[in-house]
């Protein structure tokens, strides 16, 4: 009967006990994805053929170079562990990390640094070519060693953030096919796997768990495609999305009333310029007027820039003048007050009227002495209001001095296309942004671009040799006056007319995530990674472990009450079980049973 009487109070027991282990805390975390909306995609996800911004990001997430910046842009080793350069500067010795590995499983080596620095070098394709010049011989001399030379010193060896691509998968592609393969399932080592692209809605990544650098703490990333940013803001503020880029200059005011939400507007590395159509070339479809430099001159002094970014940019600008933005101040060329043209419709009618440009038939555009009138075609960017409203602007602003324009409305496909297509353009609006280094930005006004990176198809062989000078000067105060000469020669010659330094708008959801990092002022399109290792949910925060810690806490004083109750009422029982048995003590029952 004791035994009987046991098994019963331990059955009350367990049963009580059940009720009082919280599954909460057995249950993992779930998977998170950060979705980022964006308005533009990348062109490409080659590096050899992709030449936009966007595309430049999601390459920082997939692949590493040898050597990347830090959060104050300092050289730091990411695929290179450690670097040596002999007392001459002409040969460098890379040692590289090791047990790195690609993606798909393979084994990093130094073979596939050679064999990303050579064919980049021998295509001369794509934004990182230009990187490499001046490098004659790369030696592996073993799987963790690149020993690279050059015939004169290199100026920016370790500002060179080309990806490095596993030689296994490119090696099969002929010189002749990497201008059109796609790339379509690219393999890197960096902190990002690539999962899909589907072209005009979503790039989807997660994350590399074997990440030899810093894992995320994120386990997808998205980038959805947004037609324009009305739609996109919204998103944001209804929590469709977490993040986002390329915010326009008018909805700042309507995010900053958003309690969840940091809207940053930040100075960042990049412009926004009017390009003019300067090829001499008979080939060229741009109007032939506009390789005078008069009329250049003319047409920077009518547009009046300070009032294109307090109308159509709502202040989130500043007026531009040289190549290189302010925001690399070491770099930036500030031209003296003699050279600097500023909105003078005055000016800009005197200078035409000098070069023989009058208004003969009185229609109010002005000709030259055959009678060819100052007309030109303006083509701007049809999704961005920005854009497309400075150029309306910019319009009006020429007509008062008597140059016409014809505005046309494109996308950005057919905007590259009329571009590269024998420049079947006269002027357009577009942007560019800029490496911490100087000389990719420099390098696409070259002659040896035209084709290539140059949209204005400019072309002048002094030019060209300054950039070759620069790059071997390792003198940073000599090597900063041949980059100022170079913005110089270029605010004169005026392929480009500047018209602003763009803020760059963008947008984060504070209240779910934490661990957003700012590099150079801004979340993303930034000279490194950070931003997305960072980030994190706010659930694995302290906030998250305070609110599980008070949720314990009310459910361990709860259980307390219930096994206690528990074990009374078990007690109970078995008490009034025994109880029983002495009041019906006459009555024969087997110990046993």
């Amino acid at each position: 009967m004791n035994k009987k009487l046991f098994s019963i109070g331990l059955m009350f027991v367990l049963l009580f006990s059940s009720f009082i282990i919280p599954a909460s805390k057995t249950k993992a975390a779930d998977p998170f994805t950060l979705n980022i909306g964006w308005t533009s995609e990348p062109d490409s996800i080659s590096p050899f053929v992709a030449y936009n911004i966007a595309a430049t990001e999601i390459f920082k997430l997939i692949y590493d170079p040898l050597v990347a910046f830090d959060n104050d842009l300092k050289p730091v080793g990411r695929l290179a562990k450690e670097w040596s350069v002999s007392d001459d500067h002409l040969t460098w010795t890379f040692n590289l990390q090791e047990d790195v590995k690609w993606h798909d499983g393979e084994p990093f080596t130094a073979e596939d640094v050679k064999f990303t620095y050579e064919t980049m070098q021998e295509s001369g394709l794509g934004l990182y070519a230009g990187y490499l010049d001046g490098i004659t011989s790369i030696e592996t001399p073993d799987d963790h060693t690149v020993v690279i030379k050059t015939d004169e010193p290199k100026a920016n060896m370790l500002q060179s953030t080309t990806p490095i691509i596993p030689k296994h998968i490119w090696e099969d592609v002929s010189m002749e096919e990497l201008e059109t393969w796609p790339n379509e399932a690219p393999v890197g080592t960096g902190a990002f796997k690539f999962v899909e692209f589907k072209k005009g809605e979503f790039i989807k990544l997660e994350k590399n768990e074997d990440y030899f650098y810093k894992k995320a703490n994120i386990d997808e990333l998205v980038f959805i495609l947004y037609a324009n940013t009305d739609t996109m803001v919204q998103s944001l503020k209804i929590g469709e999305i977490d993040s986002a880029i390329n915010i326009g200059a008018n909805q700042v005011p309507l995010l900053e009333k958003e309690e969840d939400i940091d809207v940053i507007s930040a100075t960042t590395h990049g412009f926004t310029e009017l390009a003019i159509n300067s090829w001499p070339d008979p080939k060229s479809k741009g109007n032939p007027l506009l390789l005078n430099k008069d009329v250049k001159h003319a047409i920077s002094f009518a547009i009046d820039k300070q009032k294109i970014v307090d109308v159509a940019y709502a202040g989130q600008a500043t007026p531009g003048t040289t190549l290189i933005p302010p925001s690399l101040d070491f770099w930036h060329y500030k031209p003296s007050e003699e050279e600097l043209r500023t909105y003078n419709p005055d000016k800009a009618k005197e200078i035409m009227d000098s070069a023989g440009f009058k208004d003969g038939d009185g229609d109010g555009i002005r000709e030259d002495s055959e009678g060819n009138p100052l007309n030109f075609r303006l083509m701007l960017r049809s999704k961005t209001s920005e854009e497309v409203r400075a150029g309306e602007m910019i319009g009006s602003m020429l007509e008062e001095v008597g140059i016409g324009t014809e505005i046309e409305t494109v996308d950005d496909g057919l905007l590259g296309d009329r571009i590269y297509d024998n420049a079947d353009f006269d002027m357009f609006i577009w942007g560019w942004g800029t490496d911490a280094d100087p000389t990719t930005i420099l390098r696409v006004m070259t002659s040896d671009q035209i084709g290539n990176l140059s949209d204005s198809y400019y072309a002048n062989k002094e030019y060209d040799q300054l950039l070759q000078e620069q790059a071997k000067l390792i003198d940073e105060k000599e090597r900063q006056k041949v980059v100022h000469d170079m913005q110089k020669m270029l605010y004169e010659d005026a392929p480009y007319i500047i018209l602003m330094y763009e803020n760059a708008i963008q947008a984060v959801n504070t209240a779910k995530l934490e661990g957003w990092t700012k590099v150079s002022d801004v979340y993303f399109f930034a000279f490194n990674h950070e931003n997305y290792l960072n980030v994190k949910p706010v659930s694995s925060s302290s906030t998250a472990k305070d609110s599980e810690s008070d949720v314990a806490g009310t459910t361990d004083s709860s259980s307390s009450v219930l096994l206690w109750t528990g074990l009374i009422l078990a007690v109970l029982v078995i008490g009034g079980m025994m109880i029983a048995k002495r009041k019906n003590k006459g009555v024969s029952i087997d110990d046993d049973m």
